[in-house]
């Protein structure tokens, strides 16, 4: 009579372990693949909304502004650091009595405040990351470059009178609009043909025809189509762009701040 044999060899349990382990492993490896590509979709979609969110912002400034410094323009922050307009730069004046340039605290829009008739100077710019790392974190997959802003008070601009492009001894609030920031594809384009000449609106003579040996085509600046794009990229992850043209009201120097005549 054959003898009836119960349980598994000793072969037969290494060959089942080893059959475990690798089913152990795959899945493991297929769950750390899933997390990581939710992961990298997760700071895909947070870098796109930064994208849009430094945009917006960009963008209600843009359209509070007074005037837009054009390109070439080299200003002196007041850190002492000069900057000049063009791809990589933005500058505008944001009159009095909006809600990025006003006195603060309780009573912020005061009608006899003393700066009322002042304005603040708002500068984009894009600089190294590692001055905000202590703000930002020290996020290995970021880019080595931020978009910054600088919000400047008090800036005086006499009627009929070119801007100062010199901020030295002013006060300036510095933070960072967006972070993991590609230097190439974040550009502040203005386009040549103004909306003021376009439209017929009035421009101050002293700005159509410059006397202090700038481009005659800088009056265009008074406002113009400002084309923004924001491009983050953090590594391993494809780009996050966000681009929109501003349109900046036509402000005649002459004209009270906060005017768009």
């Amino acid at each position: 009579m054959r003898r009836t044999r119960y349980g598994f060899t000793l072969i037969e349990l290494l060959v089942s372990m080893g059959i475990l382990a690798l089913l152990l492993v795959l899945s493991t490896n297929l769950i750390v693949k899933n997390q990581q590509i939710a992961n990298d979709q997760i700071t895909h979609r947070k870098a796109s909304e930064d994208a849009r969110l430094a945009l917006l912002r960009i963008g209600e400034l843009t359209s509070s502004a007074a005037y837009v410094f054009p390109r070439g323009e080299r200003l002196t922050l007041p850190s002492g650091r000069h900057v000049t307009t063009g791809l990589r730069t933005l500058a505008l004046l944001v009159p009095w009595g909006t809600p990025f340039c006003n006195d603060g605290g309780a009573n912020p829009y005061n009608s006899s405040s003393t700066h009322k008739d002042e304005y603040c100077a708002v500068v984009y710019t894009i600089e190294n990351r590692a001055p905000y790392r202590s703000i930002l974190g020290n996020n290995p997959k970021a880019q080595n470059k931020v978009l910054v802003e600088h919000v400047i008070k008090w800036v005086d601009w006499p009627p009929n009178t070119l801007p100062t492009r010199d901020f030295t001894g002013l006060s300036d609030q510095v933070g960072v609009v967006a972070d993991s920031v590609v230097r190439s594809a974040t550009n502040f384009k203005i386009t040549s043909a103004s909306i003021s000449r376009a439209s017929n609106k009035p421009i101050d003579p002293i700005l159509a025809t410059r006397s202090d040996g700038a481009r005659p085509g800088d009056s265009n600046a008074l406002i113009d189509n400002v084309f923004v794009e924001v491009t983050l990229r953090y590594q391993g992850l494809r780009d996050a762009k966000e681009q929109r043209v501003l349109l900046a009201k036509a402000v005649p120097r002459s004209a009270p701040p906060g005017t768009g005549n």
